[in-house]
């Protein structure tokens, strides 16, 4: 590839110039949003196309849609090619939104598979032996995968489609041993880190859902029974402790979640997402008549996994920040914290989620240490 000359970078004010990682619990209507969005946005749905992949077909009931099926990686081969080829000659297509990643990946290992046979002249049945093992068939798919999706990205907007699920978050410097449960993707995370990492925004998808609970009984028999009696969908853009999201949008540019409570919330999301666009230029902030998206105070999500390992309380009316006695206090906290009992741990993570905070984040509140401290 030719070296290209260094040039000035200048935002893109259309969503159609972002690359999204669409991603929700199931039946959210993540498909419905891409095709929503296409018609508000163009008024034509030949404008986009929904790659349903492998098993996946979720547009059966979705009407006004540009679809087409693929299942092997030569299919995305010759889907690629046809786009890029015959794009202002068959088709005019501006954005093209794959569902889902999660059969994306299979499609690309059994070509990493047959690559591996051809260049080591060595059976292979697994991702695993490709290549030799030691994680190099895995490496080579994440290297295809990422390609492919660049060489697309030059030409068209592209929109990844996937599903969540909870996982344990254990961070790096963290003094939590166990962790703490986030909603993420459900891709392992050499996988992940294709859409995630490289793809310009990830926005994920929860419904919130109102949980009442019922004794059902009395004495020794007596059970309690959860019912759901409403529930609120959001789609979150900027990531907190429990959800997983965010992009590059200038802080304060986009909110934390839009609610979905409309059948169509195509105009309010291409809205949303592309003033965040133009705020995220260079000044645009600096405007004293522009309101930004305050970050919103931890809220308390009622679902049955998460009620005993998320603990919500009212934020610190504290925010006095020494840094530096901070850090004293840290060590003290680090050499306490190995001795700890277990009840002790546990009110070090309830005072660490008072302050908003996973881990001993030396920008926090002074009281914050305080607090760990004395609980030690």
């Amino acid at each position: 590839m030719a070296f290209s000359k260094p040039q000035i970078n200048t935002i893109s004010t259309d969503i159609r110039d972002l690359s999204i990682y669409l991603r929700s619990t199931k039946k959210f209507g993540k498909s419905t949003l891409f095709r929503d969005l296409i018609i508000e946005k163009y008024g034509d749905p030949s404008k986009g196309l929904l790659v349903a992949v492998g098993a996946e077909i979720g547009y059966k009931l979705l009407d006004n849609l540009n679809v087409v099926h693929i299942e092997t990686y030569q299919d995305f081969i010759e889907l690629k090619k046809w786009l890029i080829s015959q794009k202002g000659k068959e088709h005019n297509i501006e954005i093209v939104a794959f569902d889902v990643v999660e059969e994306i990946i299979p499609a690309f290992e059994k070509e990493v598979i047959r690559l591996s046979v051809i260049e080591t002249k060595k059976p292979c049945k697994s991702i695993k032996s490709a290549f030799g093992g030691y994680n190099a068939g895995v490496e080579k798919t994440v290297e295809m995968i990422k390609v492919y999706f660049k060489e697309l990205r030059q030409h068209f907007g592209v929109i990844a489609i996937g599903h969540t699920k909870f996982r344990t978050i254990k961070e790096k410097g963290s003094i939590d041993e166990e962790g703490y449960m986030q909603l993420t993707s459900n891709l392992q995370s050499n996988y992940e880190a294709v859409f995630g990492d490289v793809f310009d925004v990830t926005f994920t998808g929860y419904i919130d859902r109102e949980i009442e609970e019922e004794t059902v009984g009395e004495g020794e028999s007596a059970k309690v029974k959860r019912r759901a009696t409403g529930e609120v969908r959001k789609l979150f853009l900027r990531g907190n402790t429990l959800i997983d999201a965010g992009g590059r949008f200038a802080f304060g540019a986009v909110p934390e979640y839009i609610v979905f409570d409309k059948p169509n919330m195509a105009k309010e999301f291409i809205e949303i997402v592309e003033k965040g666009m133009a705020l995220s230029k260079t000044g645009a902030l600096n405007n004293k008549d522009v309101k930004l998206f305050e970050p919103k105070q931890s809220e308390e999500i009622a679902t049955e996994e998460l009620e005993d390992e998320i603990l919500t309380e009212e934020e610190s009316k504290d925010t006095e920040i020494n840094i530096e006695h901070n850090k004293q206090l840290k060590s003290k906290v680090v050499e306490k914290y190995k001795t700890a009992s277990n009840d002790q741990k546990k009110q070090v993570k309830k005072i660490l989620a008072k302050y908003g905070a996973t881990k001993l984040d030396e920008t926090k509140p002074t009281q914050m240490f305080e607090d760990i401290l004395a609980s030690l």
